[in-house]
């Protein structure tokens, strides 16, 4: 990792805490765990104190607002100050670190084990699955959602003639077509599942070819290409309803998959990964399900911490 990349890293962690403490709502574990993180190197703390100068006008702040005067106000502010905290090799201006696309600034943002449903101006609605990070844009031309990180399921409102409906990626361009649908951003694709209507995907790198999925099916893209379609996994949508259908999966991709609803690292010991399992896991209790592995399975969850859960033979 650059230096630059490193710095746009640490001042947009930064932001993120700021912003979570302003809520006045971060339980004390929260605070604690700031302070951590600020005495991990001196790069934390220095990006901390160059925001230090908002304090006062945080106070009493809406949570989306506070982001974005973060976001909006400061960010020149602490560029000029990462110049020098990075020996000189930072560059002016948002864009040139990153930080436009990073998911730390996102207005509209879950928490790890978070879901939330969010109206939309147009009468529609999305949901967010857990960490999931997001700016919303609707005015008298558009509408559009830029998808950064997570999971979400939108249901488009009756607007469409007039104001086109469109959720981006880093993978590429999804239009609505009077519909509901998810998206699920991996760390190298996209994957799309269409409930309803149907839904034209344009890869990053193809800005003029479109394919159009439609109700029932699903497929994963990456900017490249668009990989072969298959019929829904209606399974796979149970997190809406807060709870993780498994058939026959391996204890590898079930750690995987749990590990995105709680915090910490959750591993899972090559001894026992390739052992099936099926079953409904409930995922605002993500210690319950790992418990009732070692019911299933001959496993346990060793806890080192409660931030470090390792699956292991029983």
């Amino acid at each position: 990792m650059s230096q630059a990349d490193l710095g746009a890293d640490v001042v947009a962690q930064a932001i993120d805490w700021r912003v979570r403490l302003a809520s006045g709502l971060a339980p004390l574990d929260e605070h604690d765990a700031c302070v951590r993180w600020r005495a991990e190197h001196p790069s934390h703390e220095q990006a901390w104190q160059r925001l230090a100068v908002f304090d006062g006008r945080l106070d009493g702040m809406p949570l989306p607002q506070v982001s974005r005067t973060l976001r909006q106000r400061d960010r020149r502010t602490v560029l000029k100050g990462l110049a020098v905290l990075l020996g000189g090799t930072a560059l002016i201006g948002g864009a040139n670190l990153g930080l436009r696309d990073s998911p730390w600034l996102a207005e509209q943002r879950t928490a790890t084990g978070q879901r939330r449903r969010l109206p939309l101006p147009d009468g529609g609605w999305l949901q967010m699955n857990s960490g999931t990070a997001l700016d919303v844009v609707f005015d008298g031309q558009q509408r559009r959602i830029r998808l950064l990180a997570g999971e979400i399921m939108v249901q488009t409102g009756k607007h469409a003639a007039e104001r086109p409906f469109w959720v981006e990626t880093p993978m590429g361009s999804l239009q609505a077509l009077g519909t509901g649908f998810s998206v699920r951003l991996a760390d190298d694709s996209a994957l799309l599942a269409v409930e309803q209507g149907a839904v034209a995907v344009h890869p990053g790198a193809l800005a003029h070819a479109a394919a159009v999925i439609q109700a029932g099916e699903q497929v994963r893209f990456d900017r490249q290409r668009l990989f072969a379609v298959q019929a829904l996994d209606r399974d796979a949508l149970a997190w809406r309803e807060g709870f993780l259908v498994v058939r026959q999966w391996r204890l590898a991709q079930l750690c995987a998959e749990l590990g995105r609803y709680r915090s910490g690292v959750l591993r899972c010991d090559p001894a026992v990964a390739d052992l099936l399992i099926s079953g409904v896991f409930p995922l605002d209790e993500p210690e319950r399900a790992l418990a009732a592995l070692g019911r299933s399975l001959p496993v346990r969850a060793r806890y080192l911490t409660r931030w470090w859960v390792s699956l292991e033979p029983a």
